[in-house]
């Protein structure tokens, strides 16, 4: 898979630790939230992206800081590019 930038709009759940407010706009509100970063992996059940992707000292790459992203709370993908390292090769 080549190495690509994605932005994820997804659907969040929300916690409160206070009191239910009927009037309260912020509990009743939904969260969306927007993940960019590489994308690992992408099936029926879930998208997979990592904030970093790094060859730690010239052997294969790793990831880190990892979202697993249920595909039913998505509501968008963008492809925001593929990446080339430094020797121009994807």
């Amino acid at each position: 898979m080549k190495d690509r930038i994605v932005c994820i709009e997804w659907d969040d759940a929300g916690f409160s630790t206070g009191y239910y407010d009927k009037d309260n706009k912020d509990i009743h509100d939904t969260i969306v939230v927007r993940t960019v970063g590489h994308l690992i992996q992408v099936n029926k059940k879930v998208i997979i992206v990592s904030t970093d992707r790094y060859r730690y000292a010239g052997e294969s790459k790793d990831e880190r800081h990892i979202s697993t992203i249920p595909r039913k709370m998505v509501r968008k993908v963008t492809y925001l590019g593929d990446v080339k390292e430094r020797n121009g090769k994807e």
